[in-house]
């Protein structure tokens, strides 16, 4: 009767100190405007209320960690599973990773269990938790408990997701999606100061693009851009900065990057663009959309932005006037001083 009476008890004051935590973290999530902060608030509450150790977080279609959680296969498992739970709008076990029939063929190696609760507004759902652990511990977790705390916090996630569509309409070009030249510049401006041994940035323009708008027409020249804009986030590394410069030119920061790797990026770009089956290519000199490319590479943080620009400008024309569909360099070592 007294050791029942203690795990009365025990649970009670557990209970208590679950709903305190819970309170501070309602409190403290409201406040995070940006979906990476809030994501982290999650995964922390999650870790010191029910002792979860794995767990990934998925908010406007952006993965975020507690634990070991890279493998290629487990992000595929994760991939799968949502698809599931996106039908059904209730949490969703798997009991083992290797043998569950949805995921038998990706032959995981890893024989944890896995829970997907969906944080859903208004009949559709705004975030994905992935929770992992042993089969012999999953259901041991209180997943009512965790589904109902999960469920209060969705319109923290759609004030963040709100604040992020109003943030990114003002940073971005409403036609290709990628940053706009005000915010552009002043993500070069940063990366001028901060570089540690190279800066290297790159300016393209679409060959004969007034032919293909003038022959295809203006829906079309839109096309053309948005699908460059898509063939140029594939080329470019998650830490290069791309943006519209302008009409059809773009503009590129590549961090820490020499101007010989700098000079095998824009090749590797050019043929892709070369290559690519644009709708009315046909249209074009030669039959191809093809681009120029300016290349300039510093290594002295004491050059003004406006200088950078204007060298890679420099660049680009010299790739159109000496043929178009081709890249130029220099590099710049100083103030006075340009190789070329």
């Amino acid at each position: 009767m007294e050791e029942e009476l203690n795990k009365k008890i025990e649970e009670y004051e557990y209970q208590i100190k679950l709903m305190s935590i819970f309170q501070d973290f309602l409190i403290d999530i409201t406040k995070k405007l940006e979906i990476k902060e809030l994501a982290e608030n999650i995964l922390k509450f999650l870790n010191e209320s029910f002792k979860i150790e794995n767990c990934s977080v998925i908010i406007n279609r952006q993965r975020y960690l507690l634990g070991n959680l890279k493998d290629e296969k487990l992000i595929e498992s994760e991939n799968r599973i949502i698809k599931e739970v996106y039908k059904i709008n209730i949490p969703y076990i798997v009991k083992n990773l290797k043998n569950d029939t949805i995921l038998f063929d990706l032959k995981n190696t890893s024989e944890e269990s896995l829970l997907v609760i969906p944080i859903i507004n208004d009949n559709k759902i705004i975030t994905y938790v992935n929770i992992y652990d042993k089969p012999e511990n999953i259901h041991k977790k209180d997943v009512k408990l965790i589904n109902y705390f999960l469920s209060k916090i969705n319109y923290a996630i759609l004030n963040s997701l709100e604040y992020t569509s109003v943030k990114d309409k003002s940073i971005t070009d409403a036609l290709t999606g990628l940053y706009n030249r005000n915010y552009f510049i002043e993500k070069l401006k940063n990366e001028s100061m901060n570089f540690k041994k190279y800066l290297s940035l790159i300016m393209i323009d679409i060959d004969h693009f007034k032919n293909y708008n003038d022959k295809n027409g203006h829906q079309a020249g839109d096309y053309l851009l948005k699908e460059l804009a898509v063939l140029l986030k594939n080329n470019f590394r998650t830490n290069d900065i791309i943006g519209r410069y302008g009409g059809e030119e773009f503009i590129i920061i590549l961090p820490e990057t020499d101007n010989e790797t700098g000079m095998q990026v824009c090749e590797r770009l050019r043929k892709s663009v070369e290559n690519y089956n644009f709708k009315f290519k046909e249209n074009q000199p030669n039959k191809l959309v093809t681009i120029s490319i300016g290349l300039i590479t510093t290594v002295s943080r004491e050059i003004e932005i406006e200088d950078l620009i204007k060298e890679a400008d420099t660049n680009l024309y010299k790739s159109k006037i000496n043929g178009r569909n081709r890249a130029t360099n220099s590099i710049i070592i100083s103030k006075n001083l340009h190789l070329k």
